[in-house]
């Protein structure tokens, strides 16, 4: 970050707090106070004091309308004073204020002294009549009591309507990184903030998020609908409110036990009949969290810390431990049951402080600093060997950092700015002693093997990596509140630069089908390569305007996004020689996003709310522009291999003849540029894709503290890109596409003799040219609906219960997206399935409930879980040219979701004939793409979108009993994860279909059982808080 950068932001910051405006920030008070004819009272002064403020009291007078709003308080237990000259004072006491939540109070006064007060217990609201955002808030009681692995990932997964790409079961998923999808918006889309600051990563346009430590938060809030103007995305929004110390010292400790002997097998004839050779488990869990706060200077300067340790070792399933040879390895393979299971090591430890000051009584400053140092000893999935193809992380550094500065000028006048920051460094290396010198013959041997057949990957991992993303944000807003406007400006801008490092033994790695050798991957590594976001700068302004019954929010941002290539020196590899360049500046990004809501009291009385909304989300937007078209960054090319002279070892350089001694590797298959300007570039005119989202619902409190909430809501995605090669140039018309470039193949599907429509390049010289151009296309479309119902019980004696119901389903279309790669039409029986209307793709529904529950005998606490979700999606192959979104590529491409395929090559031949297929040319024995020029053909061999592994069914039980000695609170409990011992599944070994001599039957892995709920775990834990 250069000291002008600095300078540039201070300067804004400086600029926005001194800008008059308004802020609806974390949590407020609102309502209109009467006399007791009815008659609105103007000039009441409304003071909300609680131990949470560090100035203890926060006050406001109500307006002409006898309106007052109070914003930007944190949450906890509050008292209203309501008190004008003239009439008797109201106190309203124990009034919860949790966060993201505008609570209605409201209060009548009588004719009486000043002195004269009436008391009376507060009502805390449950319905929001004011706001159109959907969140679920989960206080510091309750994130002690449901069992959890304590991360935002095991946490959210709790939240209706939430999804994460892997489920977690008692900390399985705890170091890993699980990715949000909310209302068909994906990892990209989330949005990570502490105390309001945004602390996502730079990676994967902010996908990657580093570790938090869940033990300093006093609450989280997951909003899931109802867009922000201060919210750049429109995914999962989860705000981390911290804990900031206090007027009085106090701490709290968490620990947790697993080991394997607290832990049931679930496995069962089913797994073990389909090729499960050993179960997912938790060999050794530890998790230590220590938290201490309290006063420096009383109600001046407080002070948090924490501290954490924490451990999980995880054996695999199906995984190996073998020699460290590839003889060895397939000898673990092909006898099952004879080597050791693959153990994932893994370890963290967190280190974190916080500082409020209360500068001035209108003043306050707050800092922030989390540590965390991880390593992962042996990354895997099932069909690894641990001794060759794991990945060893080593992540010496997450680190995550704010400093924000909040000012009351007036009692209408809020201004805030900070600065906030997120760096991460890790390195993604070879299993020890797998890495050989670079050019050695032993590098050469040792590439990568993967068996697409069987799902086995042995020899190497993939390959070696680096990354090192830094992302920096400043940020501030001012507003102007009254009793019946909140007015609120402001910006946001990030900017960072993202160096990725990669190397793999013998730049490339081997291709396997039923054994034998079939393709090879070629790298272009060793590699290093650079993007720099310059600016993405986000000015916003909006104004929520309550009158009478209605609120209304009226606001939008303006966007500005810059990225750039950074210049790299000359890098030659096995395949590439990309040659030096300077720095390459990407096409600018300008929108303007509306955020626009209409919420009504329906009667008057806060118990019942509708709302309506029109919000759009942009695409999210850090490096990930730049990386698609850096000359320097890792690209692949797939090329035919034959091992010639059987020695396992890939053999060939560029130029060389094909089939000729030396010469294994097809490079008349590899497109002439490779490895020496990027593959693709973007359309000049290229635009931001954006997704438009409307929401229809309404919250009832049914009875006191219960609130139900139904809800529907609809994305249309907009600007879609599509990645056409331009030296192969085609047409696209009644459902069909006119391209010279190349001719049809019909392959007869295995399974049951359907014809398959495919296309190969009609030669190599047409193969080989490729110039890809990334454009928007106004024809491709991607709709999501998502029908909600939830609800929120607020019980006495602390019992909190929430949960609900979603039903979603996306469609796609994306036959136009076809005219340069006619194999995007997914032809199968002479249907286009990129009309996904025609797959019959399924509405999928989840359930969820989730709660704590203090009974009434000997302390007792009961809490748990229950998350009844559907089958996860097979296949993330795309129907645009594009990669799927959350690994570094537009988030609302169209992923067709393609299970069941069938990789043809030129030496592919028919073993069976299903159906009528013999008597339209399907012949045993004969070549199924003869001629085939491509390196491969990936046969889709059912429509895409409707494969799904088993609907997974997972109940998490706790009982916790709470002890208190001299301002001690201890609770012991014991935690049960998968109770009912489910084997559910949630991915498969392989999708693809190696056919045998019995149609309908497939060799090898293929829909076998992959990822596997952890069987039923107890976990030994204690709560002390002090």
């Amino acid at each position: 970050m250069t000291k002008s950068r600095i300078l540039s932001s201070a300067l804004v910051v400086a600029a926005v707090l001194l800008l008059p405006s308004i802020a609806r920030a974390q949590s407020a008070f609102a309502g209109v106070v009467k006399d007791a004819t009815g008659a609105v009272l103007p000039g009441v002064t409304v003071e909300a004091a609680s131990p949470a403020l560090i100035e203890q009291v926060r006050s406001v007078t109500t307006d002409a309308n006898g309106a007052y709003r109070i914003e930007n308080l944190r949450p906890g237990t509050y008292t209203l004073t309501f008190s004008l000259p003239g009439f008797a004072t109201v106190k309203k006491e124990a009034v919860e204020l949790q966060s993201n939540f505008t609570a209605t109070i409201n209060a009548d006064l009588k004719v009486g002294a000043v002195e004269e007060t009436v008391t009376v217990a507060g009502e805390s609201p449950i319905v929001d009549v004011q706001s159109n955002a959907k969140a679920q808030v989960l206080s510091r009681d309750v994130l002690d009591a449901v069992p959890s692995a304590h991360t935002i990932q095991s946490v959210g997964q709790l939240v209706v309507g939430v999804t994460l790409t892997a489920p977690d079961v008692g900390g399985s998923q705890a170091m890993q990184q699980t990715y949000f999808t909310v209302h068909g918006l994906g990892a990209a889309q989330t949005s990570v903030l502490i105390d309001g600051m945004i602390v996502n990563g730079l990676q994967g346009d902010g996908a990657i998020q580093s570790y938090l430590n869940e033990g300093a938060n006093q609450e989280m809030v997951y909003q899931t609908g109802g867009g922000n103007v201060d919210s750049p995305t429109g995914g999962v929004k989860i705000n981390l409110i911290p804990k900031e110390g206090g007027n009085r010292f106090s701490g709290s400790l968490f620990e947790g036990y697993e080991t394997k002997s607290l832990q049931a097998s679930n496995g069962n004839d089913f797994l073990y009949s389909h090729g499960v050779t050993s179960l997912d488990q938790i060999g050794a869990y530890s998790d230590t969290d220590v938290t201490q706060g309290g006063p420096i200077q009383k109600d001046k300067l407080w002070f948090f810390g924490s501290g954490r340790l924490f451990t999980v070792n995880k054996p695999i399933a199906s995984t190996i431990n073998s020699d460290g040879t590839s003889a060895g390895a397939l000898r673990c393979y092909n006898n099952p049951g004879t080597c050791s299971q693959g153990v994932d090591a893994q370890h963290q430890y967190s280190a974190l402080a916080r500082l409020t000051w209360q500068v001035s009584p209108r003043n306050k400053l707050s800092a922030y600093m989390d540590r965390i140092h991880k390593v992962r000893g042996a990354a895997m999935s099932p069909g690894d060997d641990q001794a060759t193809s794991s990945v060893r992380w080593n992540s010496p550094n997450y680190t995550t950092a704010t400093v924000k500065w909040t000012s009351a000028v007036s009692n209408k006048m809020l201004v805030e700015g900070g600065y906030s920051t997120n760096i991460e460094r890790y390195n993604n290396l070879y299993a020890e002693g797998v890495e050989k010198p670079y050019g050695s013959a032993e590098w050469l041997a040792t590439a990568r093997h993967y068996d697409s057949t069987f799902g086995r990957r042995w020899v190497t991992s993939d390959r070696e990596t680096g990354q090192y993303p830094d992302r920096y944000n400043a940020q501030g807003s001012a507003s102007y509140i009254t009793g019946t406007h909140s007015i609120k400006f402001g910006f946001q801008d990030s900017w960072g630069v993202f160096n990725h490092t990669y190397r793999a033994n013998a730049d490339l790695y081997q291709n396997y089908v039923n054994v034998a050798p079939a393709t090879v991957t070629l790298y272009n590594t060793p590699i290093w390569s650079a993007e720099r976001l310059n600016a993405n700068l986000g000015l916003y302004g909006q104004d929520v305007w309550t009158a009478k019954r209605v609120t209304v929010t009226i606001g939008g941002r303006w966007e500005y996004v810059k990225e750039s290539i950074v210049g790299q020196p000359e890098q030659i590899g096995r395949f590439g020689d990309v040659k030096a360049f300077g720095d390459v500046d990407m096409p600018t990004w300008k929108a303007f996003s509306p955020r626009t809501a209409a919420v009504l009291d329906v009667f008057g009385n806060g118990r019942t709310a509708l709302r309506v909304g029109f919000n759009r989300f942009e695409q999210a937007a850090t490096t990930t522009l730049a990386s698609l078209y850096n000359p320097s960054a890792v690209t692949t090319a797939s090329a035919a291999w034959t091992d010639l002279n059987r020695d396992d070892i890939a053999q060939g350089t560029p130029g060389c003849v094909y089939l000729t001694a030396g010469c294994e590797i097809n490079f008349t298959q590899v497109p002439t540029s490779f490895g020496v300007v990027s593959l693709a570039n973007p359309d000049p005119n290229l635009k931001r894709p954006y997704v438009d989202q409307f929401n229809v619902g309404g919250t009832h409190e049914v009875v006191r503290g219960v609130s139900l909430s139904f809800e529907w809501f609809h994305n249309q995605a907009k600007n879609i890109w599509e990645r056409n090669n331009v030296a192969r140039p085609g047409t696209f018309a009644n459902g069909a596409v006119n391209n010279p470039s190349y001719r049809a193949v019909t392959i007869f599907s295995p399974i049951d003799g359907t014809p398959i429509t495919m296309y190969d390049p009609i030669n190599a010289t047409v193969n080989r040219a490729v110039v890809q151009i990334d454009s928007n296309d106004t024809d491709l479309s991607q709709s999501y609906n998502a029908f909600e119902f939830n609800f929120n019980a607020r019980l006495p004696h602390g019992a909190r219960i929430f949960g609900g119901s979603a039903t979603d389903r996306a469609i796609a279309y994306s036959c136009t997206a076809a005219t340069t790669n006619p194999n995007f039409l997914v032809t199968i029986g002479g249907v286009n399935y990129c009309d996904q209307a025609n797959s019959g793709i399924p509405w999928r529904t989840q359930f969820k409930l989730a709660g704590t529950v203090p009974l009434p005998w000997y302390g007792l606490i009961v809490s748990g879980s229950y998350q009844g979700l559907p089958g996860y999606q097979l296949g993330t192959q795309s129907l645009n040219g594009l990669a799927s979104g959350g690994s570094g590529t537009p988030d609302f491409d169209i992923v067709s979701g393609r299970g069941t395929n069938m990789t043809v090559t030129a030496t592919t031949r028919y073993t069976v004939c299903p159906g009528n297929s013999a008597s339209q040319g399907c012949v045993v024995g004969a070549l199924m793409a003869p001629g085939l020029v491509s390196s491969s053909l990936l046969v889709p061999l059912a429509p895409p979108g409707v494969e799904l592994t088993p609907r997974l069914n997972q109940v998490d039980f706790s009982l916790a009993k709470r002890i208190t000695f001299r301002g001690i609170r201890f609770d012991p409990k014991v935690d049960l994860f998968n109770a009912f011992n489910s084997s559910d599944y949630f991915s498969v070994r392989t999708t693809s279909f190696t056919p045998t001599a019995t149609a309908g039957t497939s060799a090898g892995t293929y829909m076998f059982p992959g990822s596997i709920l952890q069987g039923r775990l107890l976990r030994v834990a204690a709560v002390i808080n002090w």
